[in-house]
């Protein structure tokens, strides 16, 4: 083994070491980190800003976790796409966030459903019930499922919509309305954007009257140039407070805008 007789950069040495600590843990909390380097939490703070500077790490909105910037090895291609797509719509969520004031979350398709990935609701100026990563959201009566229905490709679409058939979940029961489903992508695509269902307060099986979280949302898709969906970007707000057309009106372009700019990142690193 070689083994110069020079010194080591003691700085580098740190920093390298909270590096993989973040890549072994796939995320973690300051205090987390701290337990594992033993570095006290203010050089551990210079570190990670550091690293997120150089991309090498970043930290998700939803719990502060510091996550790696790369892909691991191990982890799946499709993983890695999803790790990616989380890294680069945190800051464009936080961008969103400033100028609107209403949170947001970023949405993937996991099976027959939507799974949250990233979410600023954290940071909200408004109370907002908070999900956590990995929730479960309907694919039928969620904003962010419906536009993911309508604008995926159509063999995509067959393939989920077959699937929801099979499904023996009260919450997948409209999947075989075949005239309401048809009726619903139509009606997404026209305008642009998917809204919740009238019915849906934000359990996956039960309706509104049984649970409702007092929430509306209207969300467009993250896509690629070639038609491919990655995710979904919602808007989120207090029911009652302001209608379906005022958040359109005021919020519509702006949350359009940032899903072409995660879309653009995304494609750009390929």
């Amino acid at each position: 083994m070689w083994n110069p007789k020079v010194k080591t950069v003691t700085a580098l040495d740190r920093g390298l070491a909270v590096l993989g600590a973040v890549q072994a843990s796939g995320g973690a909390s300051l205090q987390g980190l701290h337990e594992l380097t033993g570095l006290p939490k203010a050089t551990l703070l210079r570190i990670l800003v550091t690293l997120e500077r150089r991309n090498l790490i970043w930290r998700r909105i939803a719990d502060g976790h510091y996550c790696p910037g790369t892909q691991p090895p191990a982890r799946s291609r499709q993983a890695g796409v999803n790790d990616r797509l989380a890294q680069y719509a945190a800051p464009e969520l936080d961008r969103l966030q400033a100028e609107i004031l209403w949170p947001s979350d970023l949405a993937i398709r996991r099976g027959n459903a939507m799974v949250l990935c990233e979410t600023n609701r954290a940071e909200s100026y408004f109370m907002i019930r908070r999900d956590n990563i990995g929730f479960q959201v309907n694919m039928l009566r969620s904003a962010v499922g419906q536009a993911y229905l309508a604008f995926c490709t159509d063999k995509e679409r067959e393939s989920i919509l077959a699937a929801l058939r099979r499904s023996r979940r009260g919450g997948d029961a409209m999947a075989h309305d075949a005239e309401r489903v048809a009726a619903l992508i139509a009606g997404t695509r026209q305008r642009g954007y998917g809204v919740r269902d009238q019915g849906f307060g934000g359990d996956y099986d039960k309706g509104r009257t049984e649970v409702n979280d007092r929430l509306e949302a209207l969300a467009v898709p993250v896509m690629s140039a070639r038609g491919r969906v990655y995710g979904c970007v919602n808007i989120v707000w207090i029911q009652g407070v302001r209608t379906l057309e005022q958040m359109v009106g005021q919020c519509l372009a702006p949350l359009q805008r940032t899903a072409a700019s995660i879309a653009h990142r995304m494609s750009a690193d390929g």
